[in-house]
């Protein structure tokens, strides 16, 4: 896809960065993609690869903006009593 070339990845290095995540999302872990397949995640401000995710948590982390405070929180709030 073209966001392979945006992020300067070519099919055998999606290939080789999706096998060391065991061809699944790097978060929960699915291993079928959704209907809009993988997306390689990065870092919005140096637009380094992290890796990659499937739709719904690639759109999860876009909704906290990459903040980890944010995040740490929501999961406080799921995990409290």
């Amino acid at each position: 896809g073209r966001w392979l070339k945006r992020y300067g990845l070519t099919e055998a290095s999606f290939d080789e960065l999706f096998e060391s995540q065991d061809r699944s999302c790097a978060i929960c872990q699915r291993t079928t993609p959704t209907a809009r397949g993988w997306c390689v995640d990065h870092d919005h401000e140096t637009d380094k690869v992290r890796g990659v995710l499937c739709h719904g948590c690639n759109v999860a982390l876009g909704h906290f903006r990459d903040r980890t405070d944010s995040l740490k929180a929501a999961v406080a709030y799921l995990t409290r009593s």
